[in-house]
């Protein structure tokens, strides 16, 4: 007889009790739902989803889909089966706002020390895992921060409370930048090419899952030269790991000397003009994928101008003292003046524009775009700012379906390991959302979370949500 858990996904009062996870080696079914399986197919209604031992076994029509006979079944009709999510750009090393950030909208040290700040994230990332499964989100790719965020990787991989991450450590940087901590280093600076020699190869000795460089560097300045050769240093040193090389590059002319030197995945927008088909034909030789991150730069915006919208976000998905912190930005003194609020926001509007643009073309091209939020940043919270994201995707011209797949099977294969994750498709983890509407029909729907499955575990939305007295 099947189980039939309304009260885990219909409005009733009466809940489940905690997580279900098939008892005894038993399996788990989902009946009766629309399944997106995020590989781009159409939509199969009336679908049964079968997970044994924390993978499916099963993802299909009812005809092709036997549920066996000691499965505890979940009947989901009206529903929509969809991968977990994928974040594609966070950064754990970061807080979602200025305190993590002093060099970003605002220098608030004196109040909120930064050492202190690194020192929490280091010691409860569980508000951040919590927030991203509460959103659906089931990976994370942090492609920059401090070497502790390593240890997250296997910290999180079995823990079903967690998404999978993947880390890539240290950046290699074009820019010897100040944000580090006495004893860590999240910047290792291109002095030379000894020095980025010797700063990849410690990347790969601690298993980096992909060798950073940031790649600021000013085509006026007399040392770009220096600074293409030692790019070609750390590629080489990444190629002979068999280590992917990812580059933060948002010129033109960086993305493309970027791709040049093998990169393959380029973590923000080009910004500055419209990608050439130079750029197109380079980015299709190296396989490389592309993540346009079109938002975070709202909530840097808004921090400058002082006044936080929380509008975008679903609070219930963040931690209270992300809320709290989010919630004094208004109070901060300083920011912009009013003259300059609108020039601003101008320009702002304009690099969107060729943000836009630039995704257009690339998907056009086929290739790769690749869902990320550059969560950490300044009013970019952990978690519910997947939403933003994809929906800007979809108003910059890409369809809902396409946006689905750039947020789960795309944002597998950038952390390569879409051998396990980003799709719904047997041998995969079983982590997936039900969503209570389709996401085909807009992506916005991907906000209406019924319940999270992770690796096996399924949850009632609301079990993951913060205490709403805090917020």
């Amino acid at each position: 007889m099947g189980l039939l858990l309304s009260a885990l996904l219909f409005p009733v009062t009466t809940l489940l009790p905690g997580p279900l996870v098939a008892q005894g080696g038993a399996a788990l079914a989902l009946v009766g739902a629309t399944l997106v399986d995020g590989t781009g197919a159409a939509p199969v209604p009336d679908a049964v989803v079968v997970i044994e031992g924390g993978r499916v076994s099963c993802a299909g029509p009812r005809s092709r889909c036997a549920v066996p006979g000691d499965a505890r079944v979940v009947d989901v009709p009206g529903r929509w089966l969809i991968p977990g999510l994928v974040d594609g750009h966070v950064h754990y090393s970061q807080t979602g706002w200025a305190d993590g950030r002093p060099d970003q909208a605002a220098d608030l040290r004196e109040r909120f020390p930064y050492a202190e700040a690194m020192a929490e994230n280091r010691a409860a990332p569980e508000r951040y895992f919590r927030a991203y499964l509460c959103s659906g989100v089931t990976a994370t790719w942090d492609v920059g921060g401090y070497p502790w965020t390593w240890t997250l990787r296997e910290r999180a991989e079995l823990d079903p409370l967690a998404p999978h991450v993947s880390a890539a450590g240290p950046l290699v940087s074009a820019r010897d930048h100040w944000l580090n901590v006495p004893a860590e280093r999240q910047f290792l600076f291109m002095a030379d090419t000894g020095a980025v020699r010797d700063g990849a190869r410690y990347l790969v000795a601690n298993r980096t899952d992909a060798v950073k460089v940031w790649y600021l560097v000013d085509a006026a300045n007399p040392d770009t030269t220096s600074f293409k050769t030692m790019l070609r240093v750390a590629a080489r040193e990444a190629a002979a790991a068999e280590t992917p090389l990812i580059v933060h590059a948002t010129g033109l002319w960086q993305a493309k000397d970027a791709l040049r030197a093998g990169a393959k995945h380029l973590v923000h927008s080009v910004q500055d003009e419209p990608v050439d088909e130079e750029f197109l034909e380079l980015a299709r030789r190296n396989g490389a994928t592309y993540n346009p991150t079109l938002t975070v730069y709202v909530g840097i915006q808004q921090f400058r101008e002082r006044r936080f919208d929380p509008s975008h976000l679903d609070m219930a998905c963040v931690d209270p003292g992300t809320r709290r912190k989010a919630r004094l930005t208004d109070s901060i003194p300083g920011g912009l003046p009013a003259e300059r609020v609108a020039e601003s926001r101008e320009a702002a509007s304009r690099r969107l524009g060729v943000m836009q643009d630039n995704l257009r073309r690339v998907h056009a091209a086929g290739i790769p775009v690749v869902m990320g939020t550059d969560a950490g940043n300044t009013l970019t919270l952990h978690g519910p700012s997947v939403y933003a994201e994809m929906e800007a995707m979809q108003e910059a011209g890409l369809t809902p379906m396409e946006v689905l797949v750039a947020s789960t099977r795309n944002g597998a294969l950038a952390m390569g390991r879409l051998e396990d994750l980003g799709t719904l498709e047997a041998g995969k983890v079983a982590d997936l959302v039900v969503l209570s509407a389709d996401p085909t029909a807009d992506i916005a729907n991907a906000r209406r979370v019924a319940a999270v499955v992770r690796a096996g575990v399924l949850h009632e939305r609301r079990s993951l949500e913060f205490p709403p007295e805090d917020g």
